[in-house]
């Protein structure tokens, strides 16, 4: 009987350190496996390859894949697959696998498709003597663009900034390209045709003189042909009548490019009298003036040729002499006036006869 019970309970102890051995064994082994996997980073129409790189001390028997992310693992089997998704972005995708004794694992990854980039540019200050900039506009929908590369048409150097400035050293037309590559690898080109156009020549044309006396004026007039002309006055006209001194710029634009020039006015105090007059009835400079007449008269004028013959005299002058002798044109020449105003000033001067 005694002996009977000891072979029980040595049985007994013997299924305890079994079960602990096996319950160290299944542990070992759970711990032992582990599940991942790489991808390959494709662009959108290309086939992603998924590696399995799981391990386990125990044999795999199953190897599935949910490329959909609902959660099923149906969707392929094996260590590595390829597969083409529908769109571009991040994709949730799982990777489950089983081993021999019934242990199984699973884990997810987001999986990224890059979308291909468009490009596109424009141009700013396509001028001669001007460095030309080139604005990169390419975008893309997923991903980041993150190479540029740039060719300028004109045999030099290809440039890899997202915005470039270029010299040409010739006006014409040059052929530019663009190539833009996202993170992904994906790539996308333009080429466009532009433009570098000749700074625009200005021919100033100064109807006067620049040295004006107060009360005249001097015409500024630039020839050619423009799309827009500005003066420094804010008038839009090929000309413009100038009654004040200072500087006065005009810049004109042709085709995006500009060029100024200056002009200097400066007035002078006129003198208190007319040293000229050309009486031949064309309305400009046919009579002797005092200037100033109004606010100086009346004045008394008397007028002498050279050998001191009094040929004008008037108490009250008008700035009505017309350079004649009883009504008779005189003869061209130097003649001398004296006359005095309110002031009590006696002024002496020549005037001259022009015809």
């Amino acid at each position: 009987m005694f002996a009977q019970q000891l072979i029980t309970l040595l049985i007994r102890k013997i299924i305890i350190i079994f079960s602990i051995i096996l319950f160290h064994f299944f542990s070992i082994v759970t711990v032992a496996q582990y599940v991942d996997f790489t991808y390959t980073e494709e662009c959108f129409g290309d086939s992603t390859l998924l590696i399995s790189i799981s391990g386990s001390s125990d044999s795999i028997v199953s190897t599935d894949w949910d490329l959909v992310g609902n959660g099923i693992f149906n969707d392929a089997s094996g260590d590595s697959v390829k597969h083409l998704f529908p769109t571009t972005g991040i994709h949730n995708v799982g990777l489950r696998v089983i081993t021999e004794t019934g242990s199984s694992k699973a884990i997810y990854k987001q999986v990224e498709v890059g979308s291909f980039p468009f490009a596109d540019f424009s141009t700013k200050n396509a001028c001669y003597g001007d460095n030309t900039s080139f604005l990169n506009e390419s975008f893309i929908d997923f991903g980041n663009i993150k190479n540029y590369i740039w060719y300028f048409g004109d045999g030099t150097q290809q440039s890899y900034l997202e915005n470039p400035s270029h010299f040409y050293n010739s006006t014409g037309t040059f052929i530019v390209s663009l190539k833009v590559i996202s993170n992904f690898g994906c790539a996308d080109s333009i080429v466009k045709s532009i433009q570098v156009y000749p700074i625009p020549e200005i021919t100033l044309e100064i109807i006067g003189d620049t040295v004006i006396f107060e009360g005249e004026s001097v015409t500024l007039k630039v020839t050619g042909s423009y799309d827009t002309v500005l003066w420094s006055t804010g008038e839009t006209s090929y000309s413009i009548t100038v009654f004040q001194a200072g500087s006065y710029t005009v810049e004109v634009f042709k085709n995006g490019c500009s060029n100024t020039r200056t002009v200097e006015v400066l007035i002078e105090k006129r003198p208190g009298y007319m040293n000229l007059i050309t009486p031949n009835g064309d309305g400009f400079n046919d009579k002797w003036q005092i200037y100033n007449l109004n606010d100086i008269g009346p004045c008394s004028v008397y007028i002498y040729n050279r050998w001191g013959n009094e040929v004008f005299s008037s108490s009250n002058y008008q700035n009505k002499w017309y350079g004649t002798y009883n009504g008779n044109p005189l003869q061209e020449g130097t003649y001398y006036f004296i006359y005095k105003c309110l002031d009590n000033k006696i002024h002496k001067g020549t005037v001259n006869i022009l015809r």
